[in-house]
């Protein structure tokens, strides 16, 4: 009889085990499921942002004129090289050897120069810079002695602002600059979802902003080494919702003014 007793007790805690297993097998099926299932619904929801991760974030890193804004109306004003170099750098320099105002025309000096041998701008430094219209680039490579503040030695040195051209008023997107930037940014995304940042290039996207607000003259200067990418950056200028207040010049009235879309790699 304890027999009996003692196997039909075995048989009873058997079962009991083999139950147990069981259901805890199918809990923890039934907990992979669903970590699986959130696990799709968070790749789903989290696409653009994987995207995103992958992409640099500066890629549009500006929108403006091509170099440092100087206004017409300074431009025909400047007399020394004061009006283009800081005060406490021209206090630097020991003894000043050359200035030599160069027109940059696609990208590069060009030819047109003008060159002098001290702070006072020679007439035809200020003929030349009178005569530049908006959205001309240039640059005052400005070459001179300096003291080595470690050694008292003096050294030779330079400076060369880059300068462009820009009326009174720049022209002015309407929703705001950080706005467009972002706009940019976001529209071209998948564009650039297989960038990779050791072969992206610096690139420059021209267009005028005219004086009734519209965008004409689409050019790409450099591209950013992915077609692509080229491709998107160029419809979205072209094809750019919201408005833009015309530039202004001196006189009130409404101008024409080329701007540059820097994308790509951080470059010059």
């Amino acid at each position: 009889m304890k027999k009996s007793i003692l196997i039909f007790g075995a048989v009873i805690i058997t079962f009991s085990l083999t139950a147990f297993g069981v259901i805890n097998w199918n809990e923890l099926k039934i907990n992979k499921l669903q970590t699986y299932d959130s696990k799709n619904i968070a790749l789903d929801t989290t696409s653009k942002e994987k995207i995103k991760s992958r992409i640099i974030t500066d890629f549009i890193y500006d929108v403006g004129p091509r170099f440092g804004p100087i206004k017409k109306s300074n431009l025909d004003n400047a007399k020394f090289i004061d009006d283009f170099i800081e005060a406490n750098e021209v206090q630097d320099m020991v003894t000043l050897k050359s200035v030599n105002i160069i027109i940059i025309k696609d990208d590069k000096q060009s030819d047109i120069h003008a060159i002098g041998y001290s702070r006072a701008l020679t007439d035809n430094q200020i003929q030349l810079l009178q005569q530049s219209d908006y959205s001309t680039n240039f640059l005052v490579r400005t070459e001179f002695l300096k003291k080595n503040k470690d050694t008292g030695i003096l050294e030779d040195s330079y400076l060369s602002p880059h300068l462009t051209v820009v009326p009174e008023k720049q022209a002015e997107y309407v929703n705001g600059k950080q706005n467009l930037i972002n706009y940019l940014k976001e529209k071209s995304l998948e564009a650039r979802a297989d960038v990779q940042v050791d072969k992206l290039q610096p690139a420059k996207l021209y267009f005028t902003v005219t004086k009734t607000g519209t965008i004409e003259n689409v050019t790409l200067d450099r591209s950013s080494n992915y077609l692509e990418v080229d491709k998107k950056m160029i419809e979205l200028i072209t094809n750019l919702s919201g408005k833009w207040k015309p530039a202004v010049n001196n006189e009130g009235e409404n101008v024409d003014q080329e701007l540059v879309v820097s994308f790509g790699l951080m470059g010059c």
